[in-house]
């Protein structure tokens, strides 16, 4: 899948895309990330976030670098915020949340390896070698 499939899929779907990200906000993030030791944004994210600063499909998000207020319940964090919360725990270092869902968590590592996560523990259940089907898979929960 490419990022463009990804999106198109997405929008004929309902989902929220924010508007594409400046770029400033991008290092930013980058750089927010690595001050709390988790991965720094892969290419892929990078890709992502030219077209959009994160995705809400339901109750699932795709983290932008800015704070995603396009949603009429509450505003979703934004991508340090949300890895900030959790950066204390030791299983957490060097890898990067960067979606939810009502089930599963997902994060990426500093090889851009993505992983779904036990919604509770944050333990590792599985890992994907495409991050768009990773995205994919935590935006879909009951919805596609």
């Amino acid at each position: 899948m490419t990022k463009d499939e990804f999106l198109s899929l997405l929008k004929s779907n309902g989902a929220i895309i924010a508007p594409a990200t400046e770029e400033r906000l991008v290092k930013i993030a980058s750089g927010g990330l690595q001050q709390i030791r988790a991965a720094m944004l892969p290419q892929f994210i990078i890709d992502l976030y030219k077209d959009t600063g994160g995705i809400i499909l339901g109750d699932a998000y795709i983290f932008g670098p800015d704070e995603n207020k396009t949603t009429t319940k509450f505003p979703v964090p934004n991508i340090v915020q949300i890895n900030s919360e959790i950066s204390y725990l030791p299983h957490m270092r060097g890898k990067t949340v960067f979606g939810r869902n009502d089930l599963f968590w997902f994060a990426f590592d500093a090889f851009g390896t993505c992983f779904m996560l036990d919604n509770l523990t944050l333990n590792l259940l599985r890992k994907y070698d495409d991050p768009w089907r990773a995205m994919l898979d935590c935006l879909i929960v009951g919805k596609l």
